[in-house]
This record gives C-alpha cells, sequence and structure tokens, in this order.
C-alpha cells in the first residue's frame, strides 16, 4: 500500500531511533549498545502519573537528535513493559503510528508455516471494543490515513497514518490488537485465503524468489530455512493432516508470544509530547505482559556446509544478476556506525 513522503520519512525515523532497544538476542548473549552511547534504558526512568493517574516511566537522560532535527521527543516505559517513542512536529500535517512485536515467522513451528503471518491478518478483524471487522480499516479511510502491516523474520509490525484529529480514535483501535483481539473463527478461512493470495502475487516477484532461494540453501535445521509467508497448504491443510483447528492454533500462537514485554512503539503528529505520552499510557497499559517471550535460535543459519557455493538461478526475466552474500554475526546493535555501509563502498568502488 502506498504511503505519504511524510509517513515514509516518519517511519523509518521513529523506528530508527528505537532499534538499539530492540535488537535480537541469541542464547546466552545480550544486545550491546553502540560505541560511545552512554544511555542506561534500564535505570534512566522516573516515575510519572498520566492526566487519569495511571502510572508509567519517563526517560530522564538526553535522547541524541539532529542539530536540524527542530521536533520534540519524549521516551517513555509502561508498566507492562512497552517502550515508546513521543514525537510532536509541529508542522505536521497527519499523525503516525508503528508499533512492532519482536517475535516473527522464525518463531514458527515447522508443522504450521506462515502461522505468523496469518496472525498478523487475523488481528484487523476486529476487537472486543470494536467488534466490527471493517472498524479500525473504515475509520483510517475515512480520516485520510493509511494503514498496513508486515511480518518479517524477527519481528511483526503495524502501522498506520491519518489526519491529526483522528489520531487519538485511531490509536485506540490499534491498541485493541494486543487487548482484546476476537480471532474469530468465522475469518479463519477468508483470511488463510488471503495470505495464499500474497503468497501466489510474490510468485512473480523476482527478488521474493532470491529471498526465498536463500532460505532454502541455509541450514535445514535452523528456522530461517523455513517456508514463511504462508499459504494454503502450509496452513490450512497441514491443520487437517495434524487433526488440529486452524484457529485453535492461531490463538495459541497470539498467546504464546504476544506480550507487551516485547512491543516497542512509535508515535507522531502535531500534538504536544505530553499529549501523545498521555494517549499511549490510556490505550496500551492493558496490553498483557508474559514476560520475554522471544524465541531462542540455535546460532548462525550459515554453517561451514552452507558457504563456498555458487548457485545458478533461472530468473523469471530476460536479466542477469550477480548476487554475492557474505555470512556475518549479528550487528544490528552497530547501527550508528553501519560497518556493512564501509565495506559495500570498498567492494563498489571504482577508483584504481
Amino acid at each position: 500500500m502506498e504511503h505519504s513522503t511524510y509517513f515514509k520519512a516518519l517511519f523509518v525515523c521513529v523506528l530508527l531511533g528505537l532499534y538499539n532497544l530492540y535488537a535480537y538476542s541469541s542464547p546466552g548473549s545480550q544486545p550491546t549498545a553502540p560505541h560511545g552511547a552512554s544511555h542506561d534504558w534500564q535505570t534512566q526512568f522516573v516515575s510519572r502519573l498520566s492526566s487519569s493517574n495511571k502510572p508509567f516511566y519517563e526517560f530522564s537522560g538526553v535522547l541524541e537528535q539532529s542539530p536540524g532535527d527542530k521536533r520534540q521527543h519524549k521516551l517513555i516505559k509502561l508498566p507492562n513493559g512497552i517502550v515508546a517513542l513521543c514525537t510532536q512536529d509541529a508542522d505536521a500535517t497527519e499523525a503516525a503510528a508503528a508499533l512492532s512485536v519482536n517475535v516473527g515467522s522464525l518463531a514458527e513451528s515447522r508443522e504450521l508455516l506462515g502461522m505468523a503471518h496469518f496472525l498478523e491478518h487475523m488481528l484487523f478483524m476486529g476487537s472486543g471494543k470494536y467488534p466490527d471487522e471493517n472498524n479500525y480499516t473504515k475509520y483510517i479511510a475515512n480520516n485520510m490515513g493509511t494503514y498496513n502491516a508486515y511480518t518479517a523474520d524477527f519481528e511483526t509490525t503495524y502501522f498506520f497514518s491519518v489526519a491529526n484529529p483522528a489520531f487519538e480514535g485511531a490509536l485506540d483501535r490499534l491498541s485493541r490488537f494486543f487487548i482484546d483481539p476476537l480471532l474469530n473463527p468465522s475469518s479463519v478461512d477468508r483470511e488463510v485465503r488471503a495470505v495464499d493470495s500474497e503468497y501466489k502475487g510474490n510468485l512473480q516477484t523476482e527478488g521474493w524468489h532470491i529471498n526465498e532461494l536463500g532460505h532454502h540453501l541455509s541450514n535445514s535445521s535452523h528456522p530461517y530455512s523455513q517456508f514463511s509467508i504462508g499459504n494454503l497448504e502450509t496452513l490450512q491443510d497441514a491443520a487437517k493432516l495434524l487433526g488440529v483447528g486452524l484457529h485453535e492454533k492461531v490463538v495459541q500462537f497470539y498467546q504464546q508470544y504476544y506480550s507487551a514485554d516485547i512491543m516497542k512503539l512509535a508515535v507522531a503528529g502535531n500534538h504536544s509530547v505530553a499529549q501523545l505520552a498521555d494517549w499511549v499510557v490510556e490505550k496500551f497499559s492493558e496490553v498483557p505482559s508474559q514476560g520475554n517471550t522471544k524465541p531462542e535460535l540455535p546460532g548462525h543459519p550459515l554453517g561451514s556446509a552452507q558457504l563456498g557455493q555458487v548457485v545458478h538461478m533461472q530468473s523469471l526475466a530476460n536479466i542477469n544478476i550477480l548476487l554475492v552474500e557474505f555470512a556475518l554475526p549479528d550487528i544490528r546493535s552497530l547501527y550508528q556506525q553501519d560497518p556493512t555501509l564501509y565495506l559495500a563502498k570498498l567492494a563498489g568502488s571504482e577508483m584504481p
């Protein structure tokens, strides 16, 4: 779905602002702060109360920002573990929000591939507070907004942009995805077919084929090697073969992994940071906390047996592509330095 230029820029900005809070940890490791960072994300929060006397914590340290960034920012943490970045842009003509859950397709069992993506679809289908399946999408569309979501290996992210006056209503509707989603059995067949439709659409996409080949060639014992998008065969048909209900399994996946402790939220608009923070506390404090539910993965997906290979692939179009990949450790905590940029510059240099 196409989004406004403002929303794209804001979305990238706020997610990068939270990235070092959200790095994936392999078993026995902890995310490391970028070199030179002095923030203590665990202790530099002070107690506050919202306008309705709900407790939350505000970051008391200094938030680093570009000298050219004239916006106001506030970083807060809710008692249930959700960390939120609130940004006021006085010139913004629309508001936006993005919530990311630190669980994705790598958490799926081999028996029901595509479950994380399927759950993403199901969460749009109404909540206890807003039971109409189309309430969220209609509200945003009626207020000059856009919405979407995506499921990746490590995270699932839900986001929208909307006219500033309608932001509180849209934020409230998004929050109910994680508080009282209906996950109705009546929605299962339609939404699994929607997942299957996405899969079939990707069959005509060159980049998707290349990406899936990379999964296929990785260590077969690692979850990264699994088919992730899902289709009728890996969800509906697989559930029948196992003798289980697909609805039962998607509810189980939601209950097992969707915990406030592994959620990060970014909100922005022309409202004051105090107002934005107040709305976040009011809307998201009810999200259940289950502790750290992030799945632990068994090492690196590329071992010695997967390296040093030359693979030939038939392209869909009449084009030639050379793709060289290198196995690296998890370097996401180094996003401020971006060491891969230096490697890319050196590899692509045309200097003598």
